[in-house]
């Protein structure tokens, strides 16, 4: 017999979240949304359901039920069961280990940010923008850099990596394709009601090669959406209805998913400093709204709870990410999402990384399952001890203490004294000594046959004329 489970009640329930659901849908079949792209309307023209009026496009609420149903969601068997961190994003500023000063991310910079990510077993994006390399060659090299130094980065359903142009996609393809690694494309809505136009482009000229497509949305609340809780969920709900709709009626040759990393976001925004606020009560409470909706239709469960409106590693971080964090996971969480990231995803930092792994595994030691038996209450142990006697020598003390309590890596146990004898080090001093010696003990390595075919591809990346060109729109 076990003791039960840690759990939270409270929340969007059953009947709230059908109501949501009936709205979201009378939404798209009388509101429709708007998509710029000829050759996409073209297609979605053909289909009985589809109203298109005054650049309006309607789905009839059958088409929408069939494109929920039909969604999958390919999560690996390794995120299953374990706890997740997914720790990229895509940043370009970065906090120097050996100096402290905010700075541009080199490619040096992204090799060691993978190298260490992958220590710590993490997921999803590559962690930084390589800034000393042509932008038409920088999400190349993050995916490159990911494939030939971890085992999970950009090669999962907690990928979110932008693609942004045809040729790019392209080239990072044919890399994942050589590398056996997993490639999808991502649409993002605009909110309210519409299409990153460049997206649209890309995904329609990709729709022959039969590549899973997601869609993802991110309203802000009295801004983009309207400034209620759930209000601006309900706008997301009928966002990426509508997208994910859309896409499965025009990539037919793959299937297609609402993304987990952003599923019914709906940001919340400081109007006295114009600034999103993750790590705030408000956005807490936000991600318990998330929590039912995903379950409900059968969406793997990623909280964003390590992204703080913190600027440093400090009390600030701990506090929003700890409470954030906990909570989540008393909700059901159990992968965690923005690892690294500080100033609502403006920085990146290793040493932030490295706490919040922390964080992460002193909450997971929370909820390992104690079993409720005779030898763990131990009362013939009790008995045989006398007064004033100590259980410190006792056999069974010392065959069990390592296995009940956890030890920790980085929030270590001393005491004053032993602390002072150690060097009087802050939990920064010790994240940044940790990270150093984790990215020179790393050792994956892809194999070298597939590291000469991708080294030949991105050669191939770097004079091609095409796809810097694809890139001036960019400038």
């Amino acid at each position: 017999m076990f003791i039960d489970q840690f759990a939270l009640k409270g929340g969007l329930n059953k009947e709230q979240i059908e109501v949501m659901n009936e709205k979201a849908l009378h939404l798209i079949e009388n509101s429709g949304i708007s998509i710029p792209h000829e050759g996409i309307i073209k297609l979605l023209a053909d289909y009985d359901g589809v109203k298109i009026e005054k650049g309006m496009v309607k789905f009839r609420s059958d088409l929408v039920l069939k494109a929920l149903k039909e969604a999958k969601y390919d999560v690996p068997e390794y995120a299953k069961d374990n706890w997740i961190i997914s720790a990229g994003a895509h940043q370009t500023a970065f906090y120097d280990w050996d100096t402290g000063k905010l700075r541009e991310p080199t490619s040096k910079d992204l090799l060691d940010l993978i190298k260490l990510g992958d220590a710590l077993d993490t997921v999803g994006s590559a962690p930084v923008v390589p800034m000393d390399v042509p932008v038409q060659l920088q999400h190349i090299l993050m995916h490159k850099i990911s494939y030939e130094n971890s085992r999970y980065r950009c090669n999962d359903i907690f990928e979110h990596m932008d693609k942004p142009s045809f040729e790019c996609a392209n080239y990072v393809h044919e890399m994942a394709g050589a590398a056996g690694k997993r490639f999808t494309f991502g649409i993002w809505m605009i909110s309210p009601k519409t299409f990153d136009k460049n997206g649209l482009d890309i995904a329609y000229r990709l729709l022959d090669k039969g590549i899973p497509m997601w869609v993802a949305t991110m309203p802000v609340a009295g801004v983009a959406a309207p400034i209620t809780m759930i209000g601006a969920v309900l706008q997301s709900i009928y966002e990426v209805f509508a997208g994910l709709t859309m896409l499965y009626l025009i990539n037919t040759k793959a299937n297609n998913y609402i993304s987990p990393n952003d599923a019914f976001e709906a940001d919340h925004f400081d109007m006295k400093f114009s600034t999103f606020v993750y790590g705030s009560v408000e956005y807490l409470k936000h991600t318990l709204f998330q929590l039912p909706l995903c379950r409900h239709y059968d969406i793997p469960i990623i909280a964003k709870s390590l992204l703080t409106t913190a600027k440093e590693p400090d009390s600030h971080m701990a506090a929003e990410i700890g409470i954030h964090t906990l909570i989540a996971a008393l909700g059901g969480a159990r992968a965690f999402r923005c690892g690294g990231l500080l100033s609502t995803g403006e920085i990146y930092c290793a040493e932030q990384l490295m706490i919040v792994h922390e964080m992460v595994e002193y909450i997971k030691n929370l909820f390992v399952k104690e079993e409720f038996n005779d030898a763990r209450l131990m009362a013939d142990e009790i008995a045989s001890v006398g007064p004033g006697q100590s259980f410190a020598g006792r056999k069974s003390t010392l065959e069990l203490f390592r296995k009940e309590y956890w030890e920790p890596e980085l929030f270590i146990h001393s005491n004053l004294g032993q602390w002072k004898e150690m060097g009087s080090k802050s939990a920064r001093q010790y994240a940044r000594e940790l990270v150093k010696k984790k990215i020179k003990e790393h050792t994956y390595r892809i194999d070298d046959d597939v590291k000469k075919e991708l080294d030949k591809i991105w050669e191939s990346a770097e004079k091609d004329k095409n796809l810097e060109d694809s890139f001036k729109f960019r400038k």
